[in-house]
């Protein structure tokens, strides 16, 4: 059986095992200082991966309008519009529906003036001009990423504040 035995020293005081105070309060100021340090690559990872989420999720609803109207021998047409005081959103013609935005990724103005989409062929609506819709992070509005619809039709993405995006990137 283990058992602990208590040492006592010549003044007839007990050995006490533990942390002191200031080694407990040394300890919280290096986890304190090393939070504070950390928390704004937190923030900034965080609207990044914010961003790229709704980047990519508008991205793959527009491949997605183009092939429907393909398909469904339809016009598929996407209006941008930011809401105030609400989440920014996308609304596609029936039966796509609305896609809709975080609250911390808007829209950078001005948007198109016409509402970009895709005919029958899968050719932009817009046949002369590449339209190009911007998102920014609210979080960091240094942070914006492009989304492009040739007259082609063909759709790409940049992950910087270009215009056109000419590639996936």
């Amino acid at each position: 059986m283990l058992y602990h035995r208590q040492v006592t020293t010549r003044q007839g005081r007990k050995n006490q095992q533990g942390f002191t105070l200031l080694e407990i309060m040394i300890v919280v100021v290096i986890i304190g200082i090393t939070a504070a340090l950390a928390v704004p690559n937190f923030t900034l990872m965080y609207a990044r991966h914010e961003l790229y989420q709704a980047t990519t999720s508008l991205y793959n609803r527009l491949i997605f309008a183009r092939s429907a109207a393909i398909s469904r021998n339809a016009m598929i047409v996407a209006t941008p519009a930011n809401v105030l005081g609400a989440q920014s959103q996308v609304v596609f013609t029936p039966p796509l529906g609305i896609e809709t935005l975080p609250f911390n990724v808007n829209f950078v103005l001005p948007l198109p003036a016409t509402p970009i989409g895709f005919t029958p062929r899968g050719l932009s609506t817009i046949p002369l001009a590449t339209t190009t819709i911007q998102l920014q992070s609210v979080r960091d509005p240094a942070l914006i990423y492009s989304i492009s619809l040739a007259p082609s039709g063909k759709v790409t993405w940049c992950n910087r504040q270009i215009n056109p995006c000419l590639q996936n990137q």
